[in-house]
């Protein structure tokens, strides 16, 4: 490129120094004159054509570093291939027996789903219990009672005062008014600094809820459990049960389930029902024990012997 641009500057210089010499001497031909025109177009032409090989050239370096760092990427991951297959291979093998059942990834972690809200709470904590350091038995956290009366040869004397006032009825009364304002300003310290009851339950139901760390009765029934059941019961194999008939499973163990809900809620509602007639007979009871009226006996007076003719 540099050889083809230096024969275009130079012919640019010999048709201007031609024309030149030609106004110099008097002589100016007009050939001399187009004879530069042409000179100076290739030389346009040349260097636009220098332009693009510079843009080119610019490229083919860029590609030529992108080249290099897909070329060092390739090598650290042939490498790291390398490495990884050794640590592979230094590994032993697991003895898997013919008779094992494959459990996929899938099914593990759908039954770890449906298994995780029976597992231990993050927020169950057990009640601390701590040991008598002298006996070592344990011991409940409590407060120890204030000894209000003194011990002589074994027996206990209550204190009394100069006026004959007992002082344990003093301290009893004092402890019983302390105790008292301590209760009422930890009740108003605990409603300025904790949410209401109401909105403590509905934030968190499960809070009164005793912990359980199995699913109920309703749990099972409502799950595949009692779907393979049904089908055991009916002498057919889960194994080779068709998926297609699983809808008509799904409508008789829903059948099941509610004939097993209806008959629950009728024993309960017989329940209530024996256990108001009871309350009421109870209250009837109690009602005429209380609404009897009492009868005055009649008492022996001497008015009563005395004539009423008293004239």
């Amino acid at each position: 490129m540099n050889q083809i641009l230096d024969e275009r500057f130079e012919r640019v210089e010999k048709a201007l120094a031609t024309l030149i010499h030609s106004l110099s001497t008097y002589n100016p031909s007009a050939a001399d004159a187009s004879n530069l025109v042409a000179a100076d177009a290739e030389l346009s032409q040349g260097l636009e054509k220098l332009a693009i090989h510079q843009a080119n050239h610019t490229k083919i370096e860029a590609l030529r570093a992108t080249a290099d760092d897909l070329d060092t990427q390739i090598r650290d991951t042939l490498a790291l291939l390398t490495t990884t297959r050794k640590e592979l291979l230094s590994i032993s093998p697991a003895n898997i027996s013919a008779s094992a059942n494959p459990v996929s990834y899938s099914e593990l972690l759908s039954f770890a789903r449906r298994i995780s809200k029976f597992t231990l709470p993050a927020s169950y904590r057990e009640g601390e219990v701590q040991s008598n350091p002298d006996t070592g038995d344990a011991v409940a956290n409590t407060p120890k009672e204030s000894v209000s009366q003194t011990q002589t040869n074994g027996t206990s004397t209550p204190i009394t005062t100069a006026n004959g006032v007992d002082r344990n009825a003093q301290l009893d009364a004092g402890t019983v008014v302390n105790a008292e304002a301590s209760l009422a300003t930890g009740a108003q310290q605990m409603s300025q600094t904790s949410l209401p009851a109401d909105i403590a339950q509905h934030l968190n139901v499960e809070a009164s809820m005793p912990f359980i760390p199995w699913p109920n009765e309703d749990t099972i029934r409502r799950g595949a459990l009692a779907s393979i059941e049904i089908l055991i019961n009916k002498g057919v194999d889960p194994a080779t049960f068709d998926p297609e008939k699983s809808e008509e499973l799904e409508k008789e163990r829903q059948k099941l389930q509610d004939e097993e809900d209806r008959l629950r809620e009728e024993v309960r509602t017989k329940a209530e029902e024996e256990r108001r007639k009871m309350i009421e007979r109870r209250m009837s009871i109690s009602g005429g024990a209380v609404s009897r009226p009492n009868i005055k006996q009649a008492a022996f007076q001497l008015d009563d012997f005395e004539d009423d003719d008293e004239d």
